[in-house]
């Protein structure tokens, strides 16, 4: 039961990071590109903290500092990975709202 509430959580950044690479494979640009490595990254983070770590902790034994210094490290490619999707999201937003502002003014 936990192995399946595990690949529930795992599923959402799943599904973004699909969209993403769907939206990257159609319009290579700086929002879809920023949009992509946010994704891509927040997917290996989460795989990492729900198979990887646990894995790491229960086979090697580690102490509990080593396991603070890798959730810090982890913790700052998650902070810069979210500020890339926000980014590329702000950005794409902004370009939606511009082209339709566009099409407005012709009709």
């Amino acid at each position: 039961m936990s192995f399946l509430s595990t690949l529930i959580s795992v599923s959402s950044p799943l599904l973004i990071f699909g969209a993403c690479c769907y939206y990257f494979s159609k319009e290579v640009k700086a929002d879809s590109i920023l949009l992509f490595i946010g994704s891509g990254l927040t997917l290996l983070l989460t795989c990492f903290y729900r198979f990887l770590m646990p894995y790491l902790m229960d086979h090697y034994a580690m102490p509990m500092s080593e396991v603070n210094s890798y959730y810090f490290i982890l913790g700052v490619i998650s902070f810069f990975a979210g500020i890339c999707f926000a980014v590329g999201l702000f950005m794409l937003i902004n370009n939606m709202i511009n082209a339709s502002k566009m099409i407005q003014g012709k009709f």
